[in-house]
């Protein structure tokens, strides 16, 4: 049972406890008292051992005899497990037996512990691993992983030593603040809410001790998911639990290493799907839906579609309305282009290559966007898609400004001669639109002045036509609010006037 040197009364005792706690769990099934005994195996001194039963006990009361469930069989495993790792890693033992506890695999969702195969290479070198589930809760951040390497340094300077281990997770999770990060250094955000959405789907890679020497972000991203408290508990369950591949006891540091740089450095060449035929699956989805609808959908009726739709293309319902408003405008500009003469398969492959510029499109004001102005004004719809087609924008971001040029009648002329030359003169045409957007924005900034110059004049007439003895009708907390925003007001005045030599506070 140990190696610590006590007398017989004493390990007598020990033994005495340990079997108390491994009668209790007998009662809750096989695979209960076995990570009892399991646990038992430590060395434990007297005190270890009556914490070990009583953490037990404390698990196993909250259990209901045995009526358990599958997950809450896998929940009480995982609890005894840790609970055991923390007593064992604080109880006395010769500093040689002092090792990481080893992470035990359970079986789940009818995935039974078993052998990887076939046996998976990296960079040409056989690793031979076991693959089953863990609770990710069991699991921490390696801090050799050179992903964290500058924020590791970061915090040592800072804080002069190592950081733990929860340490080491906030930095990966952007709540330990560094100088050098960010508040997602390392984009967990997206991760936890794709996992949250549809689990882990690549297994992490652990060491026999349970060190992720790969899948340190998604263990990370897993953990904010279940303790952040910003998720559902089904979203808390499904990153709970996780698949890993975990290497054998005698693995080598070569093995290892070749695990390690092989998924860093060598490429996937995974090609993914265009944006326009993603946008295109989820729309016939959603369309599909209010067909067999069968009614026009009311607005919580259309929001749970979307959020169906989101669910089985595992993205978020705001990226399915999206796509529906792109998919939108990129149909009716492939129907303009192929009414119009050109090939169906050229519109095609150009709507797919400017697809992004239609989420552009729709940008501005409601009342003031360009593709408002398309049914009222058949000209500028044509204009801008013969625009659109043969590339006279250089970027997404002149698409976006379209709404300006559109409600601005000079800048509207230039655009529409930047169609008429765009094939003979195409430079003078990139010209023109440039000019366009930029005298129209300037008008639009003009524009404001004169309506600041007017509405700084009426607050100098209102105020001062105001007695002196009409301040007193308002109430202290108004009043108060109107004092914080003269002075800011007059702060910002003092300060232009000074930029431009002029005496600040004199009287005017």
């Amino acid at each position: 049972m140990t190696n610590i040197t006590m007398t017989p009364g004493v390990e007598a005792a020990i033994r005495a406890i340990l079997d108390r706690a491994i009668g209790v769990a007998s009662g809750y099934g096989p695979e209960i008292e076995a990570e009892v005994r399991e646990a038992a195996k430590a060395p434990l001194d007297e005190a270890s051992a009556q914490r070990l039963y009583e953490r037990v006990l404390t698990i196993l009361a909250d259990l209901d005899g045995q009526n358990l469930t599958e997950d809450q069989r896998l929940e009480a495993r995982a609890a005894i497990q840790r609970e055991a790792a923390e007593i064992v890693g604080a109880a006395p033992r010769p500093e040689s037996e002092q090792e990481a506890p080893k992470i035990v695999l359970v079986e789940k969702h009818g995935l039974r512990v078993r052998n990887v195969t076939p046996v998976p290479q990296f960079n040409g070198v056989v690793v031979p691993m076991k693959e089953g589930y863990v609770d990710v809760l069991t699991l921490n951040p390696w801090d050799e992983n050179q992903r964290v390497i500058l924020h590791v340094a970061d915090f040592q300077a800072r804080f002069h030593r190592q950081p733990d281990r929860q340490e080491l997770l906030g930095i990966l999770q952007g709540t330990v603040k560094l100088q050098s990060g960010t508040a997602d250094p390392f984009n967990l955000k997206p991760l936890a809410g794709s996992i949250a959405r549809k689990g882990v789907e690549r297994p992490p890679i652990i060491t026999h001790e349970g060190v992720p020497h790969d899948g340190n972000r998604r263990i990370a991203a897993s953990r904010y998911v279940v303790e952040s408290g910003e998720f559902s508990a089904e979203e808390v369950e499904r990153a709970r639990w996780i698949r890993v591949w975990q290497t054998l006891p005698d693995t080598t540091d070569d093995q290892l290493n070749a695990v390690v740089l092989s998924l860093n450095f060598e490429e996937d060449y995974k090609e993914k799907w265009p944006e326009y035929v993603k946008a295109k699956l989820v729309a016939e989805e959603f369309r599909s839906r209010l067909e067999m609808l069968g009614e026009l959908p009311t607005t919580s009726k259309e929001r749970a579609i979307r959020a169906d739709v989101a669910k089985k293309f595992a993205i978020r319902a705001q990226d399915v309305t999206r796509y529906l408003r792109m998919v939108q405008w990129a149909e009716d500009f492939t129907d303009y282009h192929v009414e119009s003469g050109k090939s169906e398969a050229d519109v095609q492959y150009r709507t797919n290559t400017a697809f992004q510029w239609f989420y552009e499109l729709d940008a501005g004001p409601t009342g003031s966007k360009v593709t408002e102005r398309f049914e009222q004004d058949p000209d500028l719809r044509g204009i801008v898609y013969d625009l659109m087609f043969d590339e006279t924008f250089d970027s997404g971001a002149q698409v976006r400004a379209l709404y300006q040029v559109a409600n601005d009648d000079e800048a509207y002329r230039q655009l529409m001669r930047a169609h008429q030359i765009r094939e003979l003169q195409r430079a003078e045409a990139k010209e023109l639109i440039t000019d366009a957007i930029n005298g129209a924005r300037e008008r639009v900034r003009a524009a404001k002045a004169i309506a600041l110059d007017q509405y700084a004049l009426g607050i100098i007439k209102r105020l001062g036509d105001t007695p002196a003895n009409s301040w007193s009708t308002l109430d202290t907390e108004l009043l108060t609010k109107l004092r914080g925003t003269l002075i800011a007001a007059t702060g910002a005045v003092d300060g232009v006037l000074s930029t431009r030599g002029e005496g600040v506070g004199e009287q005017q």
